[in-house]
């Protein structure tokens, strides 16, 4: 578990890139379903409760057991194996997990006779909880293709220090020669001027030297 501290001033989705600032106190290589990389992933995770319930459990119980091998893809004629490389999926939460399938089962079941029209609407489901997004999101990744993204969104939040020291004392002149290349990246783009002043705006709103 870890903390966040979100900054959403124009949030539009709260499924896909709702902040416009993250920082967190640890790091880690998350499941991240609020970048857009992971838009399919999420659309498939919402089909498979609508369409493919029974066919989503046959596929998480086989990922769980061959998570080391090689899967056959059976129900596609003439669909090619695919290999699990182990480096890129030993870590992923849902593998890590002992989850019950009759409960998973349950959840997949009641979700679908309410028929969430996206995944926004499906995280909002009483019961829906995270084990049961990861076990979807594994399944759209290994069986459908669409990979997610695990891109850490908080990944440059300490890059020049913590203020309360963590992972160490804020390096000001670093933090101040940042700001100045960003600055100065800023005025040299081309955009309007009218765009240009509110970025440097938003620059300076979000530094504290504290």
């Amino acid at each position: 578990a870890r903390r966040y501290h979100w900054l959403s001033s124009n949030v539009n989705e709260f499924v896909e890139e709702p902040h416009s600032g993250i920082i967190a106190d640890v790091k880690l290589k998350p499941l991240n379903l609020v970048a857009r990389e992971s838009r399919e992933n999420k659309e498939i995770s919402t089909e498979l409760v609508k369409e493919e319930p029974k066919t989503f459990l046959k596929d998480i119980k086989l990922i769980s057991e061959k998570s080391n091998a090689l899967i056959r893809q059976k129900r596609f004629p003439g669909f090619a194996e695919m290999e699990l490389n182990d480096v890129e999926f030993h870590w992923h939460p849902v593998l890590k997990e002992k989850f019950d399938l009759k409960r998973l089962g349950k959840t997949i079941f009641f979700a679908k006779e309410q028929n969430p029209e996206n995944f926004e609407k499906l995280l909002s489901l009483k019961g829906v909880g995270p084990k049961t997004i990861r076990a979807l999101s594994l399944v759209a990744e290994v069986i459908y293709g669409a990979k997610p993204s695990y891109e850490d969104p908080a990944r440059y939040s300490f890059t020049v220090g913590g203020k309360d020291h963590v992972p160490y004392s804020i390096d000001l002149p670093t933090y101040s020669n940042i700001i100045t290349i960003l600055e100065k990246a800023i005025k040299r783009a081309k955009i309007e001027n009218r765009e240009r002043v509110s970025a440097i705006k938003r620059l300076y709103s979000s530094i504290n030297y504290e």
